[in-house]
Order: structure tokens, then sequence, then C-alpha cells
């Protein structure tokens, strides 16, 4: 066996050949890091370097089948069109909405559970489709990855306790093995000064500044015309969202098609991050099933506020004829 002692002063072509004599070790006769290690007189960490250096160099390229079918075309034109940071287009056969809105969850869970670490701070929202997820994980999924999970707004007047961000909070980090932390507060209060009190509340204000600074933050979008919202904002206010231009919602704020936060006294007295804080979060990984979502989804990809998408493909079908129709 090579000694690779003097590695990094070989030439190009030696250096390929030593990459792909470890990575052939390591992947095709399932040698462990520290096997590899002692044949090559090297070290564990080193071997660990090599084989990332194979990955990156192309030598080594990884396929993952995941178990569904994507329409890799659309993701392609998503990326490119939004500068998003990963896609995934479900192709969805069947027309049973639930069993939709399942294949979707189990998607965005296969994606979430591949990009979690142990130390993240993940902060989430509400609804629906973020409850079959970590409904899905906490069945499927469960590993011992320490992590935080902290909601990104307060708790929202819903009649399934189970799907509001706090207990979602709580059963994601359970599923990881993690800690979870409350922001004990509604999301919305009667007035700005009631407000500003809360917000600086030691309990509020450091889950707020967590859940700002969040690693990943786990959403889905809403619109207006949802049955949640009308259980929870009166007519009038809905009218007047829906006048404004109103087509979605993330974490309590209600945006135009361009992504723009509309200006409404909600905002004054709504507890939970901002926008801002959104937009900056390294990941923001939006999951969303069916047509209906096509316009939030699009003001939310116009306004920057995710880069990471799970959708059907009768969404994303749906968002490029918008494109067309609100340039």
């Amino acid at each position: 066996m090579e000694d690779i002692r003097n590695y990094e002063s070989m030439s190009v072509q030696e250096k390929w050949n030593i990459l792909a004599t470890v990575a052939n070790l390591y992947y095709n006769s399932e040698l462990t890091q520290n096997q590899i290690a002692e044949r090559l007189y090297t070290s564990r960490s080193k071997v660990s370097r090599m084989l990332k250096e194979a990955r990156d160099l192309g030598i080594v390229e990884i396929y993952i089948r995941e178990p569904w079918e994507r329409n890799l075309e659309y993701e392609k034109n998503l990326k490119e069109t939004f500068a998003l940071k990963n896609v995934r287009v479900i192709t969805i056969k069947d027309s049973d909405r639930e069993n939709g809105l399942q294949k979707i969850a189990e998607a965005a869970s296969y994606y979430l559970d591949s990009i979690v670490k142990q130390g993240m701070v993940v902060g989430i929202s509400w609804g629906n489709t973020l409850y079959r997820i970590v409904k899905y994980i906490s069945t499927n999924n469960r590993k011992n990855i320490p992590i935080t999970v902290v909601p990104i707004m307060g708790a929202a007047n819903i009649k399934s306790p189970e799907k509001d961000a706090m207990d979602l909070a709580k059963d994601l980090a359970s599923a990881y093995g993690g800690k979870y932390q409350y922001i004990y507060a509604p999301l919305f209060v009667n007035n700005k000064a009631l407000k500003d009190s809360l917000v600086q509340e030691e309990n509020i204000k450091n889950v707020l500044e967590l859940s700002a600074n969040a690693d990943t933050i786990l959403t889905s979008v809403g619109s207006i015309v949802y049955k949640s919202w009308n259980n929870y904002l009166s007519v009038k206010t809905l009218e007047t969202l829906e006048a404004k231009g109103a087509v979605g919602h993330i974490g309590g704020h209600f945006y135009d098609i361009q992504g723009r936060e509309l200006e409404t006294t909600l905002a004054e007295r709504m507890i939970g991050i901002s926008l801002d804080d959104i937009r900056t979060c390294r990941e923001v990984v939006c999951v969303a099933y069916g047509e209906s979502k096509a316009e939030a989804i699009l003001g939310a990809m116009r306004g920057e506020l995710l880069n990471t998408l799970v959708i059907d493909e009768k969404c994303a079908q749906r968002i490029f004829e918008l494109i067309k129709e609100t340039v």
C-alpha cells in the first residue's frame, strides 16, 4: 500500500490516483476510516478530508434514490429564476388532497432530516402541513441529534393546538432528542404598546432573539382565504388585507404578490420575528401543497423570504403561469 505522507507534494495525477484508492477502500471495500488510515500510514482526519476532496473533485458521485418522482425541469427553472438554494418539486399522480399533502410532508421530512446537525437552532411556524412533517419525523426518523427548536411567532388561536408552533416545536425537538423553548404570548395582542411591553419580557425576548438567529426555519405559506384565519381575524380585517393585495403570509406577516409586507395594524401588534429576520436566515425551508398556494409561494420567492422550497408539480406549474400574468 502506498505511503501518502508526502501527499501535498504529489502531482495532480498522483493525488487523483490516491484519492480514487481511498474512495474505493471506503465505499466499495467498506473499510472504516481508521482502517484506511492504518493502511496508508496517516491519520483518520486526513482520510476524512481526502474523502471530501474526492467528492468535491467529482471522483466520487453520490446518488440518492428518493422514494418519489420529481420534476427536475421545474426545479431547475425555479432555482435559476429565484436564485433558490434547494428545490424539490414532487410529482403527485393521486388526485386525493390528503394523499398529496402526505407525500409533500414526507419529501420535506426527508430533506429536513438530511440537513439537521447537532447543536442547530431550528425555528418553526405553524399549520397543517408542518404538523404532518413533524408527525412523520416523529414516527419514522427518530434520531439522537440534539437540536433546539423554537417558534418564530406567538401562539395562534387555532382549534387544533397540536398544529400550533408551540406544540410543533416541542414534538420536533423530541423527535431528535433535543430541547425546545416557548414564546408565552399570543401572535397578536390588542395594541402596539402592549406588544412593546411584552417583547421586553426576559423569556419572550430571549426566545425571539434565538428565533431571529436560527440556523434553519421550517415554515409554510398561507392565504387569507384559509379557514384558520377566518376563526382568528375579523371579516373586516380579512377584507382589508384582500383589498390591499394580500396573497399570503409567513409567520403572521402578510405580503403582496411582489413579496412586500403590507402596512397594517397587524404588524404593529404581532409578536414574532420580522420578515427581515426571515430573509437573513441561512436556510428557510418552505413547504406547501396545491395550486391554491401558488400566489403565496410566488410572493414569498419574489420577496426573498425562502431559499429552499418543497412543493408539488401542479403548484409549480401554476407559479409559472402566474409569473407570466404578473410581470
